[in-house]
This record gives C-alpha cells, structure tokens and sequence, in this order.
C-alpha cells in the first residue's frame, strides 16, 4: 500500500509499504493492505512501517490518520 507522511515543515516519506504501526489516542494499531477505510487521530509515539528494504520509525507529537484498502494519510506533528 502507498503511505504518505507529512509535516507541516516538509515531506517525511512517500512510498509503498507493507504494514503501519501508528499510535492512535484508542491505542496501538498496526495497518495492512486492504485495511477497512478509517480516519483516525494519532497521539504522541512512534510510526513503525515497513518498506521493501528497511524497518522505518518516525517519532511524532500527534496528528491525523486517512486509512484506505490501498493508501495510508498521514498528517502529523
């Protein structure tokens, strides 16, 4: 699936990836492909995806989730 982070300052990432782990303020969730559609708010923790080359970890202070079967929204602080 395609995951886009961003900030307000910059892009953080833009890509394919094959699971998310985001902290949500209901608690730890981690998305696959083909996810149920879902708009969710993040709290303070750390973003854990992984690419096709690496395991990536973004820390943020918060933000919002647009979770779709084939895409991930990210607007985070």
């Amino acid at each position: 699936m395609h995951l886009y982070i961003y900030s307000l300052e910059k892009k953080i990432y833009e890509g394919e990836s094959s699971s998310i782990t985001l902290p949500t303020t209901s608690g730890e969730i981690t998305v696959l492909p083909e996810h149920i559609p879902l708009v969710t708010t993040l709290s303070k923790g750390t973003i854990k995806f992984i690419t096709s080359s690496e395991t990536r970890k973004e820390t943020i202070l918060g933000g919002f989730a647009e979770i779709k079967s084939d895409s991930v929204i990210l607007l985070v602080k």
